[in-house]
């Protein structure tokens, strides 16, 4: 077993989406009580209460998903009714914040049609959360929840490393 060390006393945020948020679950509960304790999860189009809760409950259930809430910082888990694989988790976040699971995410987007969208919105059932704008309402409130210290800064000495465009400057 690999040892885990924190030097910079940060704060991990973790997303996943789809059976990446099953091992996003499965990556925090591997990390040392202490440091589950300064993570932020968020899922997506998660399956882990509809189908792995379901048929793997010794690893997912809801005791498993309940106690998984109340070891990581905070957790939001976004969902919608039209997923035919994701959905909510239904584990309650505890006195350290607002329930996990976050009402159902409007698919569409927009209804009806204008001069401008003159085509239906698509349905988006279980792709694109990250094209949804309540996606980024609910990243940002997540991280908002970590304290200023969670999130990672550049060392001041530290070079600015510009990248390369792969032609060379002669």
């Amino acid at each position: 077993m690999a040892g885990w060390t924190d030097r910079t006393g940060g704060r991990l945020v973790i997303s996943g989406h789809s059976q990446g948020a099953c091992g996003a679950a499965a990556a925090v509960w591997q990390l040392p009580l202490r440091a589950r304790r300064r993570v932020a999860l968020l899922t997506y189009g998660s399956p882990l209460e509809r189908l792995y809760g379901r048929w793997f409950p010794a690893f997912f259930g809801t005791a498993c998903l309940e106690a998984l809430s109340g070891e990581v910082h905070c957790w939001r888990n976004l969902w919608r009714r039209t997923d035919p694989i994701g959905g909510p988790v239904r584990v309650k976040g505890g006195d350290r914040g607002p329930e996990v699971d976050r009402a159902a995410l409007q698919d569409p987007l927009a209804y009806g049609r204008t001069r401008e969208q003159p085509l239906p919105a698509p349905v988006l059932g279980h792709s694109d959360y990250q094209a949804d704008p309540e996606f980024d309402r609910e990243r940002a409130a997540l991280l908002d929840r970590l304290p200023p210290s969670a999130v990672p800064r550049q060392r001041p000495d530290a070079p600015l490393d510009q990248g390369s465009s792969g032609r060379s400057s002669g």
